[in-house]
């Protein structure tokens, strides 16, 4: 599977409230002259494994962790 297969698999597995937030990302990149850092790659490759794994949270379990 390419990588374009898997944001796309990745994306449509989001639940709605999510995707305002991916959308702003995703334009950020698109807008970014600059290169992703390798670190920054691995920040994002970690992630998505989560993701990918279930170990995610909702946002208001995220808020609620944090005072917000």
């Amino acid at each position: 599977m390419t990588a374009r297969e898997n944001v796309h698999r990745i994306v449509d597995a989001l639940p709605e409230d999510s995707l305002a937030d991916v959308l702003d990302y995703l334009e950020d990149l698109q807008n970014s002259d600059e290169p992703l850092s390798e670190e920054t790659q691995a920040a994002i490759a970690e992630g998505l494994e989560e993701i990918r794994n279930g170990r995610t949270i909702t946002l208001d379990e995220y808020k609620r962790t944090r005072g917000l």
